[in-house]
């Protein structure tokens, strides 16, 4: 006669036991996780819908370039690493089309020069009014090309300020 064998009996359904308690603690842990994730980012509370709206009422909305606004290549001749990017962000809030920011020929430039480039005076004029209006700085030269890149250069001096004002 064949001999028979036991039932894995009590070690087995302990294993099972186990897995099961573990597979149900994780589908509650991140069951949880996903309510409180809803509940965080649920409709907000009238305090959080306040300092929202403070918030955007005083951030300046941001003005981008229209069409016909003065072209701009921004040239950093100053010496003063990451200066050309932050004037690059105000000149485009100022409503000016900056096509190109880079390094100029030289870093000794003293005074910042607004160079005229195409027959768009009035572009040119334009950069240099609003530079001199809210820096201080800005003497336009005229410097004529065939096919000009932009309206205007401009180059960065040393007489230009560290900071900007918000608008």
């Amino acid at each position: 006669m064949p001999k028979r064998r036991k039932k894995a009996g009590k070690a087995g359904s302990w294993g099972r036991g186990i897995a099961t308690a573990v597979l149900l603690a994780l589908v509650g842990f991140f069951g949880f996780s996903i309510y409180l994730g809803y509940r965080a980012s649920g409709p907000p509370s009238r305090k959080r819908a306040e300092r929202l709206t403070a918030v955007a009422t005083v951030a300046p909305e941001p003005r981008f370039p229209g069409i016909g606004a003065p072209t701009l290549i921004l040239m950093n001749g100053c010496g003063r690493p990451g200066l050309g990017a932050r004037v690059e962000r105000w000149l485009r809030r100022q409503g000016f089309d900056v096509f190109e920011t880079r390094n100029a020929d030289r870093a000794d430039y003293r005074r910042t020069l607004v160079v005229l480039r195409s027959g768009r005076r009035d572009a040119a004029e334009a950069v240099a009014d609003r530079l001199r209006e809210a820096l201080g700085v800005g003497e336009m030269i005229e410097q004529r090309v065939e096919a000009p890149e932009a309206d205007a250069l401009l180059i960065l001096g040393s007489d230009f300020p560290d900071t900007l004002p918000p608008h």
